[in-house]
């Protein structure tokens, strides 16, 4: 399960800190900074089985995925103080929408090429 999400995480740092410069967060290199401290915490999360598993349980893992990486991001936006809460909360669930986007897409085409979700093996 960890190679699940060490694949996704460099594509997922990349979208969010394109969705936090297009937010006019910031520079591209502050972009790039706060989106992978954002998605490294909820990577640690991911790795201490504190966070629900993304391709275990289909689009309602995907859905719960998403809301724990939001609130996690969240929170760690609001640590490095980087604005108001209006503008680091908007900006985390755009960047986590985005994200999950593109998690939900990947996902789906999996199932319809495979039959069943990413990291699971077809059961016998």
């Amino acid at each position: 399960m960890p190679d699940y999400y060490i694949f996704h995480f460099l594509p997922l740092v990349l979208v969010e800190a394109l969705a936090l410069k297009l937010m006019r967060w910031g520079t591209a290199k502050r972009c790039l900074i706060d989106s992978l401290l954002m998605n490294g915490a909820s990577f640690l999360g991911l790795m201490l089985n504190l966070a629900p598993h993304i391709s275990t349980a289909g689009p309602f893992g995907l859905l719960l995925f998403c809301v724990y990486s939001t609130m996690v991001e969240g929170v760690v936006l609001t640590l490095m103080e980087r604005g108001e809460p209006g503008k680091i909360w908007s900006a985390a669930l755009v960047a986590n929408l985005s994200g999950c986007l593109i998690l939900g897409a990947e996902s789906a085409y999996h199932w319809m090429m495979k039959g069943y979700p990413p990291g699971l093996t077809p059961s016998k």
